[in-house]
């Protein structure tokens, strides 16, 4: 088997950049698939999560973000032209690998319409790491400012491309149904590629933990809110969140203007983020939605139980309520932050939920969610 995958670059410490490679890892050294990584604005910075050296990896060198220089009507100009000279390029590499499947994300409307230009005899598979909320101006909460039309003509052109598609792959059974006009589309979850052997959970740990960007979607200005009353009842306990991003500034005059920046700490993200999972007594995950949660699954893994906002889509599908985590009503900061106290003042229910949440979260291994990617691939060769 070959396969291609097309994406912008791997210079961010970022979940989705994690999965990728974590699969492409799994292809090349578990399945033995011959595997091309292309590419196209990773200049020389190095790549953030280790790379098989059994994946090929060419970087296309067309870097786009440079054109955001020059004011709008030299801008456009060389958006057209290099969008010419990277389906060129594209096309070369793609003509030259001959892959079975060639492979993007919904993160770039330039990479779905560059495969789907292709002529060759690749199958072509589109997979989607955000919840259906998360494109377009005219969902509940966006990732860009536009202006309502334009969200539209971007929801219809990404639809109509996706109808395209040889299949659609989400990664929840919820967000499948937000996609249900799409003729082929396939649940398969991101896989949880490492399992600690000898965990280290520590339920007497006073430190609570969460990860991810510093941007509205992960709801760190909601989380900041509710540890207000958090810190009034338990002043002993820390709030550790790992990230980086435009909301910084903003958070970090939130803590100061609650009074609680001696008990919440903003770090930069890190690579090896097990140690401090298994530093801290639980985790806190507040997003306004998600396309997965895969830091659920890897705080899990750790014997770490998850209070979490039930947003769409990931949590429900990931913690067992009750059983190995807490969900919390969507956007309620008063119930997060009782969830967060009845954790805190309950350490064995934390200990019991640790014993089921590391053995819960087994399902999302490699060994069991791989061979879902290998029967699509398996289907879609023999489909006419």
């Amino acid at each position: 088997m070959k396969l291609a995958f097309l994406f912008r670059s791997f210079t961010i410490i970022g979940g989705v950049e994690k999965i990728l490679i974590d699969k492409m890892n799994y292809f090349a050294d578990s399945l033995g698939y011959e595997v091309l990584l292309l590419t196209y604005e990773q200049g020389n910075h190095p790549i953030a999560f280790p790379l098989s050296q059994k994946v090929k990896h060419i970087d296309l060198n067309i870097l786009f973000y440079r054109r955001y220089r020059f004011g709008l009507l030299k801008r456009s100009w060389m958006f057209i032209r290099m969008r010419n000279d990277f389906r060129k390029a594209v096309k070369e590499q793609i003509n030259f690998f001959e892959p079975d499947f060639t492979i993007c994300t919904t993160y770039s409307y330039l990479d779905i319409e560059t495969i789907l230009h292709l002529k060759d005899k690749s199958k072509k598979i589109i997979e989607t790491h955000s919840a259906k909320e998360a494109i377009g101006k005219k969902r509940k909460y966006q990732l860009d400012k536009q202006p309502v039309f334009i969200a539209a003509i971007l929801d219809w052109k990404l639809y109509n491309l996706i109808s395209k598609c040889s299949a659609f792959v989400t990664l929840t059974q919820n967000d499948a149904l937000s996609w249900k006009n799409v003729k082929k589309t396939v649940v398969i979850p991101n896989i949880l590629n490492d399992y600690p052997l000898n965990i280290k959970y520590n339920p007497c740990s006073k430190k609570i933990i969460t990860i991810g960007r510093l941007v509205e979607q992960k709801g760190y200005d909601l989380l900041i809110n509710a540890w207000r009353f958090v810190h009034q009842k338990h002043p002993e306990w820390s709030l550790d969140i790992y990230g980086s991003g435009k909301d910084k500034d903003a958070l970090l005059k939130s803590l100061i203007k609650y009074k609680i920046e001696k008990s919440v700490f903003i770090h930069e993200p890190i690579s090896d983020v097990y140690n401090k999972y298994m530093e801290s007594s639980f985790y806190v995950m507040s997003s306004r939605y998600e396309g997965f949660g895969l830091v659920l699954a890897e705080a899990m893994s750790c014997g770490i139980p998850c209070v979490s906002f039930n947003c769409p889509h990931g949590p429900s599908e990931i913690i067992k309520n009750g059983e190995d985590g807490i969900l919390v009503e969507a956007m309620n900061i008063e119930m997060l932050a009782n969830k967060i106290c009845f954790m805190i003042e309950n350490e064995d229910i934390r200990k019991q939920m640790s014993i089921k949440a590391r053995e819960n979260v087994k399902r999302f291994l490699a060994e069991n969610i791989m061979p879902k990617w290998v029967e699509l691939f398996n289907t879609l060769l023999y489909e006419k």
